[in-house]
Order: structure tokens, then sequence, then C-alpha cells
């Protein structure tokens, strides 16, 4: 750790935590860096990530141990940001939200000072359909919906001047893509729904930018992150698969019914209000922008 400059703790430093790691050493800014793998703690030194490893236990919270590194870590911390994931299946909601509760806690014990940066997700909205902004009251169904909104408010009431929540739409980049999941289905739903996506480099440039710039300009707010542009998920995910060389997707013609005959185009996540705030230009308007992709306009089959 070099003295005399920030120091960042990412709690979960995976697929985002990493690359955003290696953006704040290059500010500089000192970085801590948990993992669950032991495996990973070289690879995260290699980067001059400072690793520690640790566990959140995710079905009880009373498992989870916080070792003396971690435990110190915290006191030289000045922003912790908990990118902990629930887990995509079987999420028993309760002992994940006492778990990052407990979490945030014990670094709030050993450093009353640090600011915390939630990332959440814009599935606290559930099935809401319509335009969802920074100010919508959230409508949780799934387990992990629930549990990010109960996380959310709870960071927000208890640490108003000293946490800010980060909800990101769905994370893509040029390697990681839904598509490869969905082509593998005979068929699709929803055709006409609107997709809410965000490039990765888009989330980390901004993450830098909350990091790296004044807390006070974001405590207390709720952040969005996904592109300004939403094409269908039917016009989208047949150019991406088209675009990766995956083959044609089937979508059906059961897509839900606003009423007077018009389709639903289910939930459109803005960020305006926080482009506003942060005063920043997405490098990816366009879930289409990276790949340079053609949206088709085909029929339903």
């Amino acid at each position: 750790m070099t003295p005399d400059i920030p120091t960042v703790m990412l709690c979960g430093c995976g697929w985002l935590g990493q690359p955003l790691g290696l953006k704040l050493r290059q500010v500089p800014i000192n970085v801590y860096g948990t993992t669950t793998r032991s495996e990973q703690l070289p690879v995260l030194a290699a980067q001059d990530i400072d690793p520690i490893e640790f566990v959140l236990d995710k079905t009880d919270v009373a498992n989870t141990v916080y070792s003396s590194s971690l435990l110190t870590a915290f006191t030289h911390t000045d922003v912790i940001v908990v990118n902990i994931p629930p887990g995509r299946r079987h999420l028993h909601a309760p002992p994940f939200i006492a778990g990052i509760k407990q979490l945030i806690q014990h670094a709030k014990n050993k450093n009353p000072n640090i600011n915390i940066v939630f990332v959440s997700t814009t599935s606290v909205f559930g099935e809401m359909t319509g335009d969802v902004d920074e100010d919508t009251p959230v409508s949780p169904v799934t387990a992990s919906g629930k549990a990010h909104a109960e996380i959310e408010q709870w960071c927000l009431n208890e640490f108003p001047k000293q946490a800010c929540v980060v909800r990101l739409a769905g994370l893509i980049d040029e390697q990681r893509h839904p598509v490869t999941a969905l082509v593998k289905r005979p068929s699709l739903a929803n055709g006409k729904q609107r997709v809410n996506l965000v490039h990765k480099e888009d989330v980390i440039r901004v993450l830098v930018q909350i990091l790296t710039t004044d807390f006070n300009h974001v405590a207390g707010r709720t952040l969005h992150l996904c592109a300004p542009e939403h094409p269908t998920r039917q016009d989208y995910y047949q150019a991406a698969a088209q675009h990766k060389g995956l083959g044609t997707l089937s979508f059906t013609r059961d897509d839900g019914i606003a009423g007077h005959g018009v389709v639903a185009e289910g939930k459109i996540v803005l960020a305006q209000k926080t482009q506003q705030w942060l005063g920043f230009k997405y490098q990816y308007s366009s879930p289409v922008s990276y790949t340079h992709l053609t949206l088709p306009t085909t029929p339903y089959v």
C-alpha cells in the first residue's frame, strides 16, 4: 500500500471487480480486493491489488469468518464497494441479507468514517412495465430482487451521508453475453419487450468517477447505469446471435398485451438523472454499439 493516497476495498473482485481494480491502480488508488478462491490471490497480487480471501456464507451468517487481515484492511479503507452476487439458484434471501449487513457493519465498526457503495441491480423493479427511473418505488419479485431492495434501503437509512446505491442493468461485454444462453432455448417469448443492458466498460468508468471524486456528491443517492437506447429483445438478440454465428432464434407471438391492441414493451430503465448528477456520457450508448450489429426487422416465426 502506498501512503498518502486513497484506498478502496472491492468486496467481490471477479469479472467486474478485477478490471475495476486495475483502473483504480492507474489513478493511482490503493486497492484491496476480496476473492472466494485461494488460487486467485496471486492473480490479484500480480495486478498490484492487495488480495484478501473472504467467503460470505449465504446460508448461515454465523459461519462467515472475518480474518485479521480483512478487519485490519477495513481500518485503512476510505470506500468499500460491496459487489457480492447472491447466486443465481436457490437463494435463501434472509441469510444473504444478514451477511451483507454484517459485512458492512464490521467495516463501519472498524472504521466509522468509511464510505459505502452498494452495487445493486435493476431487478428490484421486478415485472413492472413502462419507464422506471432512480426515484421509482421498487417492486421486486425474485428472491434476489427482494434481497437487493432490502439491502439498498438499509444502507441509505442507516448511513445516509456515507452510502450510495448503484443499480446496474444487465451487464455485457464482447465475451460475456446473454444470447449464448438464450440460443439454447427452443423458443423465446416477449420479443417486443425492450432490453435494459449496460457495457462493463461504462460501468467501470462511472465507478472510477464515483470513487475518485468527493463522495458527498453521491452520498444518499440511488444511481442507475443503463445504456440510453433500448432495442427490442427480438431485434437485439436475433442480431447478436447471428453476429456470433449462433444461428437464428425463434420468438413466439405471445407477447403481453398492454391493452387496446398495443403490445407491451415491458419496463424501460432510465438513467438520465444519474448522467446529469455525474456529468458523464456513455461510451456505448446502445447495446449494439460495440459489435456494430445491424438490427433486423423480421416478423415473428
